[in-house]
């Protein structure tokens, strides 16, 4: 029976000692904003957590995205009311089509240690076609702080980043005309569990018809060069 009572507690300091991942959890917010001038629609992501650590950051991380798109849809209605007041009484002449902003985003990374997000905006105001437009967001839980992509990955080591941004690009049916580089206009970077993703917007690897383009470079890969812990 001592024996028993032995291996009991003894599991019992196991598990005890067991550390206990914070869960971060995330659900889809839907809104849609209409006007005659403008056709605004989001969708996003909001962070929460039971850890009242945890949901102080996630409440950093939604506060910021959420000031983003307010930032995006103020401009996309201040540009679409001054250009469709020169109409008001020309009616006949005004454009039939109206200001478009589509918001979504894509969430990379949710735990304990960092969030990841990448937003993406299309935005048409008249012409051949909209554009697309991205925007990253890292943030490390623990240090309660948005890191850079100079955070996330050693900068000075430029020839080493192009040359694995070179080898893990994937140009499916050769559209792409240009090879991906630290310095030719990627415009996200975010952490994956098992990579680093940099999304490259239309027309900065090729033309507008080959759409963006997105590189993963695996974390093992990266030795020397990222500089956030390989498991985080």
């Amino acid at each position: 029976m001592k024996t028993i009572y032995c291996i009991l507690f003894g599991l019992l300091g196991l598990l005890g000692s067991c550390k206990q991942q914070t869960k971060i959890d995330t659900k889809t917010d839907k809104y849609v904003d209409q006007t005659r001038n403008w056709d605004i629609n989001v969708e996003k992501t909001y962070f929460s957590s039971t850890n009242a650590e945890a949901e102080k950051a996630c409440r950093v991380v939604n506060a910021k995205v959420q000031y983003l798109i307010d930032s995006l849809q103020n401009n996309v209605k201040t540009q679409a009311d001054t250009f469709f007041a020169a109409f008001a009484t020309d009616t006949a002449n005004r454009p039939v089509y109206n200001y478009e902003l589509y918001i979504r985003d894509t969430v990379f990374l949710a735990n304990e240690d960092y969030i990841s997000i990448r937003l993406s905006a299309y935005s048409f105001t008249g012409g051949a076609h909209g554009m697309t437009d991205f925007y990253a967001l890292n943030y490390n839980m623990k240090k309660q702080a948005f890191v850079s992509p100079q955070e996330i990955l050693d900068f000075k080591q430029r020839i080493e980043i192009n040359n694995l941004l070179a080898e893990n690009f994937k140009n499916e049916g050769g559209c792409f005309t240009e090879k991906p580089t630290l310095t030719n206009g990627f415009t996200a970077l975010n952490i994956t569990p098992k990579a680093i993703c940099f999304t490259y917007p239309q027309y900065v690897l090729g033309p507008y018809s080959c759409g963006y383009a997105q590189v993963y470079i695996p974390r093992d890969k990266l030795n020397g060069v990222l500089l956030m812990p390989q498991n985080k």
